[in-house]
């Protein structure tokens, strides 16, 4: 014992030479110069992002009193409406038929799943949606193989939106699926008996609330800016599927004042809504 202890003693546990210990590094002008590219593309970035968001402002200013007076009028409120309208009520649709598919992506493996995520979530989000709008014209509309006709109605609008806007939830919900998923909780609550549903219902939905209201959030907001497919397949009819992206479209060619004032109403109650689902997530 003596022998064991005066070795110890003797030969120090940490005999690492002074030389090779790590020192803070000295940065280099390469690092110095990387760094400050670095910040110089964010602030360009995040300028031109910015920028143009707030140059219809600045636009505005010398027609003030006609973009106040183009905001009241009768036909931009109507846009306005029934973009806020079919708006909410794609959300409405998406989100159980979302939150279901999603649930299904995040926690079961079967064959073509690779196959059907991509044409149920990526296509739909990368989709030319005028082509889309074609489509439905030709499925629902007046020359439709199922005798369904729903061209130019606003339910023709609310279909347009939720092909477009459904795949946010699935994409954002079925991430954080996953990551419950991975985590064996719903494993182990199958082990003490409980079933699917109840798992669904008590352990999935509550811990991915804030990500399936974020997802709604941006849902809500790509509704409020389809213009492609809806202009196509529900058509542009004042007081009935017109919504603010297709008068938008209708009078940019001649630059009106109405447009700016429906552009400066749809992105300022976007980007608030957008702003309120970020404090409450």
């Amino acid at each position: 014992m003596r022998h064991i202890v005066k070795y110890f003693f003797k030969k120090p546990i940490f005999n690492k030479p002074a030389e090779t210990i790590a020192h803070p590094a000295v940065p280099s002008l390469r690092g110095t110069v990387g760094c400050v590219l670095i910040y110089i593309l964010a602030c360009v970035c995040l300028a031109w992002l910015i920028f143009t968001f707030l140059y219809q402002y600045i636009a505005a200013i010398g027609y003030f009193k006609e973009v106040l007076h183009a905001l009241v009028s009768e036909r931009i409120l109507s846009a306005f409406w029934l973009s806020i309208s079919s708006a909410i009520i794609t959300v409405i649709v998406s989100l159980p038929l979302g939150i279901a598919a999603a649930y299904i992506f995040a926690t079961k493996e079967f064959r073509g799943k690779h196959i059907i995520e991509t044409l149920s979530v990526d296509v739909p989000q990368t989709f030319p949606p005028v082509t889309e709008g074609m489509i439905y014209l030709l499925m629902l509309g007046p020359d439709s193989p199922f005798h369904i006709d729903l061209a130019y109605t606003f339910t023709a609008l609310v279909i347009a939106k939720v092909y477009v806007c459904m795949p946010f939830i699935i994409y954002a919900t079925k991430r954080k699926f996953q990551e419950i998923h991975e985590t064996g909780m719903n494993m182990t609550a199958m082990a003490l008996g409980a079933h699917p549903f109840q798992i669904f219902t008590m352990i999935f939905l509550p811990l991915a609330a804030r990500d399936i209201i974020a997802s709604s959030a941006l849902c809500w907001a790509r509704a409020m800016g389809e213009l492609g497919g809806s202009l196509i397949f529900a058509g542009v009819i004042p007081y009935k599927t017109e919504i603010i992206p297709n008068f938008i479209a209708m009078q940019a060619s001649t630059l009106t004042v109405g447009a700016l004032a429906a552009t400066i109403l749809a992105t300022t109650t976007s980007a608030l809504a957008l702003l309120f689902c970020k404090r409450l997530t």
